[in-house]
């Protein structure tokens, strides 16, 4: 695997896709149960929510890579394929599913390889429900269906999951999910090693706040940031639950109505967030990588800005997820909703950029 004094700035991957849109990625590290090191999961189709949208698959390969100068980086990964669609979500789970939405993968402490993805039988994602399935070992291919999460003893509707979860080490995890119906408000699922729900936690009272991202802060607390959809004067707002979960805290960034997405590196919390710098631009045309500075403050939470990981000038670069491997964050993301865009941060960039603060 290529390290650091190979590549000290960005490389980028177009993934490609021959249908009319794609959204909605989610990359993994798969090198500690495949002899691949990434996976990279997406939704494509003729457009968000169509029937015929399905989940496709990518892998990657470290030593398929050519580090030299003349290298060709696209080829390292597989043509993507598709490996769900509603059809085969239905046979799979005995209930009718008319379309997918975002899919959401990892790879827990006991190895075993987890797709969580949002499917609708009626309607729109305001009825969507969440699917669990678990990736076969040997290839990662075929698909093993678990359960449909069961959240509520009425309707059952309204759920969608869009963020990996906080892994427990026994192979329990903490999985951030929201509701979209009316109110619109975030829930953490604490699932046991044995995947089995034990509790729904409601870490804020605060509505409107949809794609919660979580991740450790230490042993025993865990963080997280919301999509504000159109609400408190469009702030990022910021949640810290450790025993019970405390009052939400504003933080110093905006967010109009994007997902945002932190992760750990470095004995850092790292925050994935589209900012325009342009007044009128798209709100989602700039997706910035910034630094979480303190949690301390009684008022509000701070985040720093270090650098500008891609634009596309009244487009969108956006709904990014993230992994670690190897000397690289990997950070996979919609461009322009017409393929995905893979772009591998190396460690020693974030280095030199927490040197700066």
């Amino acid at each position: 695997m290529p390290t650091a004094p190979y590549y000290e700035e960005i490389i980028y991957f177009d993934i490609p896709n021959n249908e009319d849109s794609a959204h909605a990625s989610s990359i993994v590290d798969i090198s500690q149960v495949s002899d691949k090191h990434l996976m990279l999961l997406y939704f494509a189709g003729s457009r968000e929510g169509a029937r015929d949208v399905g989940i496709y698959q990518s892998f990657f390969s470290f030593d398929e890579l050519d580090i030299g100068l003349n290298a060709s980086p696209n080829t390292a990964w597989s043509e993507p394929k598709r490996i769900l669609d509603a059809p085969l979500l239905s046979h799979l789970s005995g209930k009718f599913i008319k379309k997918l939405g975002n899919p959401v993968s990892f790879v827990d402490t006991k190895g075993r390889v987890h797709l969580f993805v949002v499917g609708v039988s009626m309607g729109g994602w305001a009825t969507s429900k969440i699917y669990h399935l678990l990736f076969e070992q040997e290839h990662l291919r075929s698909l093993h269906y678990i359960q449909e999460l069961h959240l509520s003893p009425f309707l059952n509707l309204s759920h969608l999951v869009r963020t990996p979860p906080v892994l427990k080490d026994n192979g329990g995890f903490i999985l951030p999910i929201y509701h979209e119906l009316a109110r619109k408000y975030p829930l953490l699922l604490d699932f046991s090693e044995n995947l089995k729900l034990d509790s729904i936690i409601l870490p804020t009272s605060l509505t409107s706040q949809l794609q919660p991202s979580f991740v450790s802060i230490d042993k025993n607390s865990i963080f997280g940031v919301y999509r504000n959809h159109k609400s408190l004067n469009n702030v990022l707002y910021t949640s810290e639950c450790g025993g019970s979960c405390l009052r939400a805290k504003a933080s110093n960034l905006f967010n109009y109505d994007a997902s945002s997405v932190l992760f750990n590196a470095l004995d850092s919390v790292f925050l994935l967030h589209n900012q325009s710098q342009r007044a009128e631009g798209n709100k989602r045309e700039e997706l910035w990588l910034y630094v979480l500075l303190n949690v301390e403050d009684s008022h509000q939470v701070h985040f720093r800005a270090l650098f500008m990981l891609d634009g596309l000038l009244g487009n969108e670069v956006s709904y990014p997820s993230v992994t670690l491997s190897g000397e690289f964050a990997c950070v996979a993301y919609t461009y322009g909703r017409k393929y995905i865009r893979v772009a591998f941060v190396p460690k020693v960039m974030l280095s030199k950029a927490l040197s700066t603060l």
